[in-house]
């Protein structure tokens, strides 16, 4: 008997060993809200090197398809509930990016509200379209309707809806282009959905790091997850859709991912690397914050959650040890809300 209970015991040590560091047990679901409630997660800091030059943001999603697809925008009885309808063409008006369900709002309005004003640092991520995403990116002072770069199927019958009650693989990444430019590029469940050519290779940190949101409340944090910026700090606004539905492993790198890493991550095999800045892999299971794997001290806040704002669901993404990726980097704050 003993020496059984002792191999026993070696047993369980080698499988404990065997066993990565990170428990793939659970992910965020953001609900329907209420107007002026609604539950988001807010990112108030970015590591010091995201933006810098080529970056990926990657994402697991799986959209609630449960909701009706219809207008939202200045939306009153149906008002956060649809999934937009909306497809305008890109840049077609000042006000071409307005009706869309926010699942990221990165957005700035450095000059005020007009929808002329230049939005410098701008990054978002919006449903339109019935169930379609698109990538929203400013980098300068555009000289395009909107002011803004859109990465978008269009018309969105173009691509696959992804309200399909499955998990769905997202990336967002700038390539550089030489000898000069860059290259835009929204990659969904390992597939190029839409690219675009832009002039500029930018240092978003002169954004990110000093001008996030310099004209708006001083109650605003920094991005915001799963709302619109300004309906998420109950600012101004109100008439913006949410998202509704779960995300999961959230990535930030210092470097745009190769197209056999995108493939490979949709199919939720490993992609070892240390140029992952950051790794949110909601695990949690419980409570309003959302640990960085890599910096533990780097978080993200959930706001307005409730105890089923947690599910023991993953998306199938592969578990990375934190060994294979770099050290905690240095966050630099968005600027602090005034007093």
């Amino acid at each position: 008997m003993t020496l059984r209970v002792a191999n026993i015991s070696l047993l369980l040590m080698l499988t404990a060993l065997s066993i990565p560091d990170c428990a793939r047990s659970a992910s965020l679901r953001l609900l329907e809200s209420a107007p002026q409630r609604f539950d988001f997660i807010d990112i108030p800091s970015l590591p010091s090197d995201f933006g810098r030059a080529e970056f990926a943001f990657e994402l697991w999603i799986k959209p609630d398809a449960s909701f009706p697809v219809g207008p939202v925008w200045r939306a009153s009885k149906d008002q956060l509930r649809n999934w937009s309808d909306a497809d305008p063409e890109p840049l077609s008006s000042p006000s071409w990016w307005l009706a869309g369900n926010f699942l990221l709002d990165g957005h700035t309005r450095p000059h005020g509200f007009n929808f002329d004003d230049t939005r410098e640092g701008t990054f978002s991520l919006q449903f339109y379209g019935g169930g379609r995403l698109r990538w929203m990116f400013a980098d300068g002072d555009l000289d395009v309707p909107g002011k803004v770069w859109s990465v978008q199927a269009w018309p969105a019958s173009t691509a696959p809806s992804l309200l399909d009650d499955r998990w769905h693989h997202v990336v967002a990444q700038r390539r550089w282009r030489n000898p000069k430019g860059a290259v835009l590029e929204l990659w969904i469940d390992g597939q190029l959905q839409a690219l675009r050519e832009i002039p500029q290779q930018v240092d978003m940190r002169q954004w990110w790091d000093t001008l996030a949101h310099p004209d708006d409340p001083s109650a605003l944090g920094g991005w915001a997850l799963g709302a619109e910026v300004m309906t998420a700090w109950d600012q101004v606004f109100n008439q913006y859709e949410d998202y509704k539905g779960q995300v999961d492993e959230l990535r930030l790198w210092s470097r745009s991912l190769d197209s056999a890493e995108i493939i490979a991550a949709a199919r939720g095999e490993p992609v070892v690397s240390d140029a992952v800045l950051a790794h949110f892999s909601f695990d949690e299971n419980a409570g309003n914050i959302i640990a960085d794997r890599i910096d533990p001290d780097y978080r993200l806040t959930l706001h307005r959650g409730l105890a089923r704002s947690w599910v023991s669901e993953d998306a199938p993404a592969c578990c990375i040890p934190t060994s294979s990726m770099r050290p905690p980097a240095v966050a630099r704050p968005f600027p602090a809300p005034k007093q």
